[in-house]
């Protein structure tokens, strides 16, 4: 398949369902998102993640005694989070962050980990974001984390497949994961892509080697949002009847520009 638009919820599954097994080991290292939220939050507040994965930021938020509710779309990804979740007290919730209707309101709503960038179009952006608005409470705040703008993001050529880690499953396996990024430049046939907002597909390889020498490959191919900017973000969250409050280029809170992320607190508009 090369026509991004094309992608269903079913190709997502399949796609996070070579994922999920190696998800864990993946990202289960990365904590300075982590330590970036828990300045955001106290005990006892209530928190919805949309679009949590297997919980690697819902957990360690419940056990600071948040009151988290975990959304995500793949049975995949909350069937390998489910255990940790469980008996962290997280909620999970398998449902689709468009389209959720909680009837709760929680004190911080999270878009985690480039998770927006998976939402290819302005209109799946927006409906996620009044989803978030429905669900904020009064004086909540919202954070959305994504990649930065790079400009790879809007380079014509494939990138090469290169070796992002090498680590050592539980199972003993010695699991390396390499990552390759192409832009999506045309359709098959409908509206030719928006070039001011470039989507690309992302291929992501894992190989397991065992004690024997035996290989297991897992290979998954997605598309993702690229080059989302500040600017286009703050139209997204004034159409959706939101605010923003801060901005920010690194899980340290640098300035917006300082870093390669970009991070943005928003509240209910007035």
């Amino acid at each position: 398949m090369d026509d991004p638009l094309s992608w269903s919820a079913d190709d997502q599954e399949r796609a996070l369902r070579a994922i999920a097994p190696w998800y864990d080991l993946d990202f289960g290292q990365l904590t300075e998102d982590i330590k970036m939220l828990q300045e955001f939050v106290s005990a006892g507040q209530r928190v919805l993640e949309l679009g949590a994965g297997s919980g690697r930021i819902a957990v360690p938020l419940a056990e600071l005694g948040c009151q988290v509710t975990a959304v995500d779309s793949s049975e995949a990804m909350l069937s390998v989070g489910q255990p940790r979740m469980s008996e962290a007290g997280v909620r999970f919730v398998r449902g689709d962050m468009r389209c959720l209707q909680l009837g709760e309101q929680f004190e911080l709503v999270v878009f985690g980990l480039s998770t927006f960038q998976h939402l290819l179009r302005r209109k799946d952006q927006l409906a996620a974001l009044q989803v978030a608005r429905q669900h904020l409470a009064a004086g909540g705040r919202l954070l959305i984390d994504w990649t930065a703008p790079r400009p790879d993001d809007v380079e014509p050529s494939p990138q090469i497949m290169h070796l992002e880690w090498v680590r050592a499953s539980r199972s003993g396996e010695l699991v390396s994961k390499s990552v390759s990024q192409e832009l999506a430049l045309e359709r098959t046939c409908g509206t030719p892509l928006d070039r001011a907002q470039p989507i690309a597909w992302l291929t992501y390889q894992y190989d397991a080697v065992d004690e024997a020498g035996m290989v297991r490959r897992s290979l998954a191919r997605f598309p993702l949002r690229v080059n989302l900017n500040a600017g286009e973000m703050a139209g997204l969250l004034a159409a959706a009847g939101l605010r923003p409050l801060d901005w920010f280029g690194s899980w340290d809170l640098a300035p917006a520009g300082d870093g390669d992320r970009l991070i943005v607190i928003a509240e209910l508009a007035s």
